[in-house]
């Protein structure tokens, strides 16, 4: 995984998953987009009280060669860069992926 940067043409809120959804559908490549459903307490801490209800602050996007991972974090969305399929000495995505639940798509398996 690369160093986070900030994400390009995001806003600067959390996105509701109507928002998230629409933003990734249309993406030729994208099997299915993962999302965190954090703790009350963690949310009010990564969303604004003006977010949305249900307020996306993390995301993986599956697409057919990897794993593109983006979190909200200090009122700005950040890149953490992709985690390819077919790179054997990065660890399986299965771990980090059990705490996500899939927003939309069909996921592949690890």
């Amino acid at each position: 995984m690369e160093q986070p940067e900030p994400a390009e043409g995001w806003p600067d809120r959390p996105l509701s998953e109507a928002e998230t959804k629409a933003r990734f559908t249309e993406e030729e490549n994208v099997v299915a987009v993962w999302v965190m459903d954090h703790t009350t307490d963690i949310q009010s801490v990564a969303a604004p009280p003006s977010a949305p209800g249900d307020a996306v602050v993390d995301i993986v996007v599956e697409t057919n060669t990897g794993y593109n991972m983006y979190s909200f974090t200090r009122g700005q969305w950040m890149n953490y860069g992709t985690q390819r399929k077919d790179d054997e000495e990065s660890p399986s995505m299965a771990g980090t992926l059990e705490s996500y639940r899939v927003l939309t798509g069909e996921p592949e398996s690890f």
